[in-house]
């Protein structure tokens, strides 16, 4: 400690082993309710329009100055506003993209949910720990949490919107990075408002597609399809995945679906997906995922536990353990991709012929 205080070394040691970066770790649900706080009220999407003053956007939001100007401060040190040197608050580049509720990037319907679900269920880790018991009430007894979700058409819109724009940047690197010029039709299995569907039909447009999910998605999918005038090549068709074979395709997708369901399950889907596509077809896995060779992957890493504490039976696999899946029901050509962020693609084919590129 005498080192610590010492006006020669002092100084040095202090950045080395001071505890600022540990407790911010430890109190980041700080910055996390006021980034979520600005979401909720609309602060983003106030700044679309361009720069206002600290008094011109409290009065807009009907916010209290006293309590408000230390939040909008603390958002421009997180980089998600600028302010300039007459004092008037603007958007970032990426709060630009991301969180102006006009734009179809925005995650914010996704984020605001999710805090006022996961805030508190987040204080059952412990429990989770101890017995792997999910904290969601909805995932108690005969209940279960995205059956009661699609009982509500307004949690169910803001839900879908929200993992809409949580999936657009995945959605489009899988448009790039996968071999579509071999296929010319797509099922998307549960594809919410339709990220992928969306960005694959607009990067090939040979490609034919498809969501197939529960009815309640269906006009969802179709309104946000519409908006891109692609109604021709992509059609909504209701049904359950637990119920009968899955749609006919040449590729079937499941993204962010899986990781709500055990093993068993998952080997069930991937074989119905095997039986739904010709020789030479193909699926695609992509969720967040463990990759052995990231490791450290902090996203990943923490995304398991999420989904416990959401469902009873979900967990986020390892890259390897989905590869091992789809080897087991028969796919060969296996391979894996890292997307984005804690997100990877693992995808095989059908085997005996697999097209080869025009």
């Amino acid at each position: 400690m005498s080192a610590v205080q010492s006006r020669i070394t002092g100084p040095v040691l202090r950045r080395v082993v001071q505890p600022q970066n540990i407790l911010e770790m430890g109190m980041a649900f700080w910055s996390t309710r006021a980034v979520v706080a600005a979401v909720e009220f609309g602060v983003f999407t106030q700044l679309a329009a361009g720069p206002l003053s600290g008094q011109e956007l409290m009065d807009k939001l009907a916010w209290q100055p006293q309590a408000a100007e230390p939040v909008l401060d603390a958002l421009v040190v997180l980089g998600l506003l600028r302010r300039d040197r007459a004092g008037r608050y603007s958007n970032s580049p990426r709060t630009a993209l991301f969180l102006d509720r006009a734009k179809p990037s925005y995650p914010g319907g996704l984020m605001g949910r999710s805090s006022r679900r996961l805030f508190n269920l987040w204080s059952g880790l412990g429990d989770l720990r101890q017995t792997r018991r999910p904290g969601a009430a909805q995932e108690r007894g005969d209940n279960e949490q995205f059956s009661a979700l699609y009982r509500d058409p307004a949690a169910l819109r803001s839900f879908l919107i929200g993992m809409n724009g949580m999936s657009t940047g995945e959605a489009a690197l899988i448009a790039a990075r996968f071999p579509w010029k071999r296929f010319r039709s797509f099922v998307d299995i549960a594809a919410a408002q339709g990220a992928l569907p969306v960005h694959v039909a607009l990067t090939h447009p040979h490609l034919t597609g498809a969501s197939y999910d529960l009815a309640a998605v269906g006009p969802i999918f179709e309104e946000y399809v519409e908006s891109f005038a692609l109604s021709e090549r992509l059609r909504f068709i209701p049904g359950d995945v637990h119920n009968g074979p899955l749609p006919t395709g040449h590729v079937i997708c499941f993204g962010r679906v899986l990781h709500g369901y055990g093993e068993t399950m998952r080997r069930e889907l991937i074989a119905k997906a095997y039986d739904a596509v010709p020789i030479g077809g193909a699926v695609i896995v992509y969720h967040a995922m463990v990759d052995p060779a990231r490791p450290h992957n902090f996203a990943s890493d923490l995304s398991s536990p999420n989904i416990m504490l959401e469902t009873r039976a979900g967990f986020d696999a390892t890259t390897t353990q989905c590869s091992d899946w789809l080897r087991a029901a028969g796919f060969v050509g296996v391979t894996t991709r890292h997307l984005i962020g804690p997100t990877s693609m693992v995808f095989g084919y059908k085997p005996r012929r697999v097209p080869s590129e025009p």
